[in-house]
């Protein structure tokens, strides 16, 4: 079996139809590819999630299907929400995407997606105050069929962001602070089967959202169940 690849020309970021003050925030148009089976979606802002927070991100269309809704963003980082949603019934699609904020605020944000050919494994998500090198590694015991992809927002673009290990998919931001959004993937394995995604930023706020993509909708199942099973405990009687 293969791994799973990334549709590049969908795999890109959007601005708001208008940042002015509002508890939500539009962008137009944002298309899927017919064949993409899971999008990623995530919007950032150019505040702190203490002043500020995503609460909800909605696709326009019901046929896509969100699956996960994640508040990836801590205190102080620039706030993120990222969502996953299966496409895989959907067909081609161009629809709005809604963010929700907590409060009505005047903030600049970004939305990036990424589409891809693979179900949805895993995902991770981390934060860090004052990034200057960041690095995720990831492992699943599917790694000959995964893909990894890692999600990115920062603070601030304009002063240097380069992935050292793994191919960037887009770079793209918003406003004049360059806050904005990133991705990048990784299809080769290290040496144990794990994958590595690397980069380097201008000691930046930065939230990330890692993802492992597969090939198959469900990578551990068996043809007598899934191989990992939930735990029942029984009172054993002697």
């Amino acid at each position: 079996m293969t791994q799973p690849t990334i549709i590049t020309a969908q795999s890109t970021g959007y601005a708001a139809d208008s940042d002015a003050s509002s508890t939500t925030r539009t962008y137009s148009n944002v298309a899927i590819p017919a064949n993409a089976n899971t999008v990623v979606i995530w919007v950032t802002g150019d505040t702190t999630e203490d002043f500020e927070s995503f609460t909800n991100i909605t696709y326009g269309d019901s046929a896509a299907v969100r699956t996960h809704l994640v508040d990836v963003s801590s205190a102080a980082p620039r706030m993120m929400m990222a969502s996953v949603f299966d496409v895989s019934s959907a067909g081609a699609l161009t629809d709005d995407v809604t963010a929700t904020f907590a409060t009505a605020a005047s903030v600049n944000t970004r939305l990036g997606i990424v589409c891809t050919t693979g179900f949805l494994e895993s995902f991770f998500s981390t934060q860090d105050r004052s990034s200057q090198e960041g690095q995720s590694i990831t492992f699943s015991p599917n790694y000959e069929n995964n893909l990894f992809v890692l999600c990115n927002a920062a603070d601030d673009f304009s002063g240097g962001w380069t992935y050292t290990t793994g191919t960037q998919i887009f770079q793209s931001t918003a406003g004049g602070t360059a806050v904005g959004v990133a991705a990048a993937s990784q299809a080769t394995n290290l040496s144990d089967g794990s994958k590595k995604i690397a980069y380097t930023a201008p000691t930046e706020e930065v939230t990330d959202f890692g993802v492992l993509f597969s090939t198959q909708r469900n990578p551990f199942a068996t043809s007598f169940g899934p191989v990992i099973r939930p735990i029942i405990s029984h009172d054993v009687i002697s």
